[in-house]
């Protein structure tokens, strides 16, 4: 029974039982907190409760529709993401080369370190050489994997042969359009689940993706190792953190999803009110004394000129109005701006209508929730919202918080993306593109896995946040330097991102194209004694100055060259 049902006999029993239990689930629960609040978003039969389909749906749905979850999800991209994390090749010399000498070990890791880092990154800007779809270049691609594993959980980077250059380039598939196939037998004690092949020990072997031909739904397998080349090509990102046993990723937001939701709901209910209660001008309050109601508001519609046409106008609607049988529940009738109410009877006043909308809450409560649910993502509130309004102190710690997050973000994209910059150096050095002595014997070798890695060490960076008060920390991190308490290192990446050896090398590089271009001395005794010829020029044009002024009588240009030479002290020449 269960192979006729499912077309294979190796299918999972809680697999067969999800079918028939599915939709007596989402009767029991509707909505993640409370009943008819966003949806099912569980099914309770796999992998603790999450239903990984709804939940993709849900969140890519609020993206669309909801500003909240928008606007969110764009300061995270531009936060962690902006233009990019780039790397910079700092190949461990001591690692390659043992046997040489340390200067010559540092030179030519920066040789090579040089010549890697600007091929990856003409690489990575050539949209038409990297991106499979020719769309993308690898900044580009890195926000959209980035955005849609956000709102999917998860999915798969697929890497291609670019028949033109022979390099590899990339695709990206969202984790909505990975699924298992249903007329799929696994192989070797493989099983899947969710779309993802998993072998024995729970490694993913392969993916498997449904596609649309423009007539029919097909699935594709896509293997993570090649079976041709045995290189990667194929794994998976995720949003967030997950459970170790879990195969695919949840929603990042998906925890607040209904939250998000309700309070869209709140906005737009309060605006609606606003504009209604806009449109309700004036009533008029009778007391129980009241007679006969005279019906003001068209007794009295308007003071115009004898014989104008409004007049004539006014007067034709109210003798039409007058014919008409009394309708004392009438509620509306058509006002005119700057209409007079006459002819009121004895205990008729007229009341504007209270406008209580929106509600004077509203902004704090909007505040609060956005507050709770920026807190659980990480994400001081202020960042959220774009609203700064805390004194220094306040707004250091929020800014230290958030780096530190998008140090940590950082560090998964360097693991996510990192592949991407070992198979084009890899595939560079195969194509003889790049000359890279004893990579190859290594790069296919696992047993040789310390070379290769330090043939391909590199540091990965990503937007180095301005600081507050950027004068006050630069102040106290030399402090802090010279007391010999933090490294170079460490006060290196804090303001760019990178290690010391790597700014050095930048600062070194661009010392040699200013010596080239005329703009420094090539060496630091040159460039002194270039120092010490300008402040002896300073000093000659100063003293024929001097005695310029000795020479004129002028007093007042005399107080005002004393003023000049009293804030004015040129060192003078050995």
């Amino acid at each position: 029974m269960v192979e006729n049902f499912l077309g294979g006999s190796t299918k999972q029993l809680d697999d067969v039982l999800a079918l028939f239990v599915k939709s007596a689930i989402n009767d029991i629960f509707d909505g993640d907190t409370f009943r008819d609040s966003f949806g099912p978003t569980r099914n309770y039969t796999w992998e603790y409760g999450i239903d990984y389909h709804t939940l993709r749906h849900r969140s890519m749905q609020l993206y669309i529709e909801n500003p909240y979850f928008q606007g969110t999800v764009d300061r995270m991209l531009r936060n962690e993401i902006f233009t990019g994390i780039m790397q910079e090749s700092t190949p461990i010399a001591s690692v390659i080369w043992p046997n040489l000498a340390p200067k010559d070990r540092e030179q030519l890791a920066t040789r090579y370190s040089e010549e890697m880092t600007e091929a990856f990154r003409l690489y990575a800007a050539d949209y038409n050489v990297f991106d499979y779809r020719q769309e993308l270049t690898f900044g580009e691609f890195q926000k959209q994997c980035r955005l849609e594993s956000i709102l999917c959980g998860d999915g798969i980077i697929v890497g291609r042969i670019n028949r033109q250059t022979r390099l590899p380039c990339w695709d990206w598939i969202n984790g909505n359009h990975i699924m298992t196939n249903p007329e799929y037998t696994p192989r070797n004690g493989n099983i899947v689940r969710h779309g993802v092949e998993l072998n024995r020990k729970g490694i993913h072997v392969a993916y498997h993706v449904r596609e649309y031909d423009g007539e029919e739904f097909t699935y594709k397998r896509i293997p993570v190792i090649g079976e041709k080349s045995g290189r990667q090509i194929s794994w998976m990102i995720y949003s967030g953190e997950k459970f170790i046993n879990n195969v695919r990723g949840i929603p990042l937001l998906g925890n607040v999803l209904y939250m998000l939701k309700d309070l869209d709901r709140y906005k737009n209910a309060e605006l609606r009110a606003a504009v209604i209660n806009s449109l309700l001008s004036v009533f008029i309050k009778r007391s129980q004394e009241t007679a006969t109601p005279l019906r003001p508001v068209i007794a009295g519609i308007g003071r115009y000129g004898a014989g104008t046409p409004a007049a004539v106008e006014a007067e034709k609607k109210a003798a039409a109005e007058a014919s008409q049988p009394a309708q004392p529940d009438r509620a509306l009738a058509e006002l005119t701006p700057g209409t007079v109410l006459e002819q009121l009877a004895p205990g008729e006043e007229p009341v504007s209508f209270t406008n209580q909308r929106p509600n004077v809450n509203y902004a704090a409560f909007e505040k609060t929730m956005l507050a709770a649910f920026a807190w659980s993502k990480g994400i001081p509130p202020e960042i959220v919202t774009m609203q700064f309004q805390s004194n220094y102190s306040a707004s250091r710690q929020a800014s230290n918080e958030y780096k530190i997050n998008l140090r940590y973000q950082t560090f998964k994209n360097a693991k996510d993306f990192g592949v991407i910059y070992s198979e084009f150096i890899t595939q560079s050095a195969l194509l003889g593109m790049i000359d890279l002595p004893g990579f190859l014997g290594c790069a296919f070798d696992p047993a040789q896995w310390k070379l290769k890695g330090a043939w391909l060490k590199c540091e990965w960076s990503g937007l180095s946040r301005p600081s507050v008060d950027i004068q006050k920390e630069v102040r106290a991190t030399r402090e802090l330097i010279e007391m010999g308490v933090v490294p170079h290192d460490q006060a290196a990446r804090e303001f760019s991102g990178l290690d010391f050896r790597a700014v050095q090398n930048k600062l070194r590089i661009e010392r040699e194209l200013m010596i080239s271009q005329g703009f420094m001395a090539d060496n630091p005794t040159t460039q002194a004694k270039e120092n010490k010829n300008k402040s002896i020029d300073l000093v000659a044009a100063m003293q024929d100055l001097e005695g310029f002024v000795d020479e004129n009588s002028d007093s007042e240009l005399r107080d005002l060259w004393g003023n000049l030479k009293a804030s004015i002290s040129p060192a003078k020449p050995d």
